[in-house]
């Protein structure tokens, strides 16, 4: 027997265009064959615009919804596109009842929350590469997660493709309890220790770089302040259980002292005044044989931290080159030696594999 899964998706950026694009092809055929599971499209949403189909979008539909969102256009300038929210997409989505409907939430910014609850209320499967709606306030994230009811999906808010979240959750089901979380969780962070403790790049050239090869956010801000690598320790944190908000995490920020209210080009023209301060405390880690990197440290109990550390250059952390994330898990049974999980925790195609993966583990029968 096959099942019907009709996904909404909300959000055509970069990894929401990765996510569709492995829905055109063989994909949802050998979904069908392989595990029974009958998956397409019923709604494309950003954020002024809706495409959604009578039946299921087609792949000619998708393939052209990629094209537009790539060039800077919008849904409701498509065949069959409309002024619609997300919330109303849902809806419409929701009212069949001989489907199961999974809400994708590929956007950025808590924005997208409100269509997130909705979608939870109505019985849909939530999953998630967006972080932002994980990590409000703690009562709207007990609302979120208490009316998904085990259905909220979010392994690729955290690493990417990597099975960080599924092996959390596998622990805990086991009855292990986590001493502490600790690791690498940005692949730009990484890439721009690497360029300054291996190739001595200046912090202004290594993160011009960094932007030029597109492993920043296009303001690059989002990433040199840490706000993006605390959020995900805070889902970790909330995952085992520890009730905190995102102000409780201690954020060293990779910032210059430069007004924020600075455009890009302005600001990526300052960078340069930070140039001493790094490179001082590169040397200063040089001298005693370790190396520079950004790491979170999510213990069971205490202040949850997010910033520069010293690791011994041999260490699991210390070993790490360019954009690797790791992700070390002490706890009661893995307390002298850590579970570890270590692999590319950035990129939009294994972000994009990684919703997917979380789209089939919660649909299967």
């Amino acid at each position: 027997m096959t099942r019907k899964v009709d996904i909404v998706q909300i959000g055509l950026g970069g990894v929401g265009q990765a996510v569709a694009r492995l829905m055109v092809g063989s994909s949802p055929e050998r979904w069908r064959r392989d595990l029974g599971l009958d998956v397409g499209y019923i709604a494309l949403v950003d954020s002024r615009s809706a495409l959604v189909g009578a039946e299921r979008l087609s792949e000619a539909d998708l393939s052209s919804a990629i094209d537009a969102k790539a060039s800077g256009g919008s849904l409701a300038d498509m065949p069959g596109g409309s002024e619609m929210s997300a919330a109303e997409a849902i809806k419409r989505a929701a009212g069949d009842r001989t489907s199961t409907t999974v809400v994708i939430d590929c956007a950025a910014g808590d924005a997208t929350y409100a269509a997130d609850l909705a979608a939870v209320e109505s019985g849909c499967v939530l999953v998630l590469s967006n972080k932002a709606p994980l990590a409000v306030d703690q009562d709207r994230y007990g609302r979120l997660m208490g009316a998904g009811g085990g259905m909220v999906w979010y392994e690729a808010t955290v690493g990417a493709g990597l099975p960080v979240v599924s092996t959390l959750r596998s622990l805990l089901a086991t009855g292990d309890e986590i001493v502490e979380i600790s690791g690498c969780l940005s692949g730009t962070l990484g890439y721009l220790t690497s360029e300054l403790m291996d190739d001595g790049r200046r912090y202004s050239q290594g993160v011009r770089k960094a932007k030029d090869m597109g492993y920043t956010e296009p303001d690059p801000r989002d990433d040199l302040s840490g706000i993006d690598v605390a959020r995900k320790a805070l889902i970790l944190a909330r995952t085992f259980g520890r009730r905190m908000d995102l102000s409780e995490v201690l954020v060293e920020p990779l910032l210059p002292p430069l007004d924020e209210n600075l455009a890009v080009d302005d600001f990526m023209k300052e960078l340069h005044v930070m140039d001493e301060d790094l490179m001082e405390r590169v040397e200063q880690a040089r001298r005693a044989g370790r190396t520079l990197k950004y790491v979170a440290r999510i213990p069971a109990q205490g202040e949850a931290t997010v910033g520069l550390v010293e690791a011994p250059t041999a260490s699991q952390i210390g070993s790490l080159r360019g954009s690797e994330n790791l992700v070390a898990f002490r706890t009661r049974e893995y307390k002298h030696n850590p579970l570890t999980v270590i692999g590319p925790g950035a990129g939009q195609v294994v972000t994009a594999m990684g919703v997917l993966s979380d789209v089939l583990a919660a649909v299967r029968p």
